[in-house]
């Protein structure tokens, strides 16, 4: 069949490399079928240049799917990683007062709702500045206008 379509073994590895792709990519959009079209498409290039032999073709049709993996792993992975528990991202962040503040209130930050406490009296619609947070418990003090 591949002869009568004019085809070889290498332009097998390219088709099926673009309708890995296409699939993942238009379908399913998670981004781990890549890794196969990669090594499907880095074994179609290496077949044309080399000619490998069919069980060679197999090999390095799998560290090629992990060479594409590693790689992509790389590049997605985050530079930055947040701690999970710490807060220290907030300290300087405004909130909005939604329940009175004197010394124990609630305040709004990034759409939740949060246990507020200061020294400082504030009233409901006012904007704060966190200054601390121990837990759930924002600590927050008056926003300076600078003139």
């Amino acid at each position: 069949m591949i002869d009568s379509l004019g085809l070889e073994v290498w332009h097998m590895w390219l088709i099926a490399a673009c309708i890995v792709a296409a699939i993942e990519l238009l379908l399913l959009n998670s981004y781990y079928l890549l890794a196969v079209a990669g090594g499907l498409a880095l074994t179609g290039i290496a077949t044309a240049i080399l000619a490998f032999s069919l069980s060679m073709q197999w090999f390095f049709f799998a560290l090629g799917t992990v060479m594409t993996a590693l790689t992509m792993r790389y590049f997605r992975a985050p530079k930055h990683k947040e701690i999970a528990d710490d807060a220290s991202y907030m300290i300087g962040k405004q909130v909005e007062v939604v329940e009175r503040v004197s010394p124990r209130g609630r305040v709004l930050y990034k759409g939740v709702t949060w246990a507020a406490e200061s020294e400082d009296s504030f009233e409901k619609g006012k904007t704060a500045r966190i200054q601390r947070v121990n837990g759930s418990t924002l600590y927050i003090e008056k926003v300076e206008v600078k003139s």
